[in-house]
């Protein structure tokens, strides 16, 4: 089980690395960053949060199972295909610095430049290796996604943008606005389109402990504007340098750990970003789908009913991407 990390230096790379050292002790991690010092700091940190296993304390957490390894390489001198070829899968969390323009809502879109071009760049050097399944986080995520799959040349089915964090937000928005005590877990609302201001909540398809809910057209605004907004809530209480990256970092840890454990329930398809080719009448485009996943990433995308203002609302969030590339 080996992972490779390409941000792994910074704030989400850093996270995500972590909580996959924790979560499986046995993992394989490779920190692949220019920022080699700070890399090396993060990588001796999380090494030494597997040295609990040292202890009665920390022990029973690792199952008497020996540390995976930890290595840090510096993608500044250059980048070597085999670190891709030896990777089950590729977390893609590098970006180029935050500007304060960054931190307003819809702020994902000021890197969006940058990022296209370290894509490009990493498209090339995924050409030369092996197609990996490739979870990709840096934003403005579906743009840097399909820039990522058209360098590289690789299958579509390796590409998944992660926007799960948005599942997580409006299950918990959701909880608080029904009757009664109600867990997240009790909560669905799938979203598609953008990770961004264009993203689709299916409201058509909400349910709470498996029954349908429904909410007036005006709950629903306020709950995408609520939805939209908390990432931003959440840089403005922390501070510029700073993001919701816990919620970011578990949720492409649980991910990672779905792929690396063969894929998902097939009756359970979830929503990620993925280079369409007709699917939902859209093509030369990425963005947030239901997809079942595989070993080898997305094994089948899923097209579900939509109304016709979902429909409609996933037209414009594929206009919006396609419109930002040209």
């Amino acid at each position: 089980m080996h992972v490779l990390v390409i941000g792994g230096g910074g704030t989400i790379g850093a996270t995500v690395a972590y909580t996959l050292a924790v979560t499986h002790p046995t993992a394989d991690l490779t920190l692949a960053d220019p920022q080699t010092d700070v890399t090396e700091g993060h990588a001796i940190d999380i090494h030494h949060a597997r040295c609990h296993a040292a202890h009665a304390v920390g022990r029973p957490a690792f199952d008497d199972a020996r540390p995976g390894s930890l290595e840090v390489v510096d993608t500044e001198t250059g980048t070597d295909p085999g670190l891709v070829d030896d990777a089950d899968v590729v977390v893609v969390a590098a970006s180029a610095p935050r500007d304060p323009g960054s931190f307003e809502r819809g702020g994902r879109l000021s890197v969006l430049e940058e990022n296209l071009e370290l894509a490009a760049e990493l498209g090339d050097w995924f050409a030369s290796a092996e197609p990996t399944p490739t979870v990709v986080v840096a934003n403005p995520s579906d743009r840097v996604t399909h820039r990522l799959w058209e360098s590289s040349s690789w299958p579509r089915r390796c590409f998944l943008g992660y926007s799960l964090s948005e599942s997580a937000r409006i299950a918990d928005e959701l909880a608080r606005r029904v009757d009664g005590d109600v867990s997240p877990a009790d909560v669905s609302c799938p979203i598609l389109g953008e990770h961004g201001e264009h993203m689709v909540p299916l409201f058509s398809r909400a349910t709470v402990d498996g029954d349908p809910v429904s909410f007036s057209a005006a709950e629903r605004e306020a709950i995408l504007d609520a939805v939209r907004s908390i990432p931003y809530d959440v840089i403005e209480k922390r501070g510029g340098d700073d993001s919701s990256r816990w919620v970011t970092g578990r949720g492409v840890a649980l991910l990672v750990s779905r792929l690396l454990e063969g894929g998902t329930d097939p009756d359970e398809p979830v929503c990620l970003s993925t280079p369409l080719d007709g699917a939902y009448g859209l093509e030369d485009v990425s963005l947030s789908v239901p997809v079942v996943l595989d070993g080898d990433g997305v094994a089948e995308i899923v097209e579900w009913e939509l109304t016709a203002t979902e429909r409609e609302r996933l037209e414009r969030a594929a206009t919006a991407i396609r419109d930002s590339l040209e």
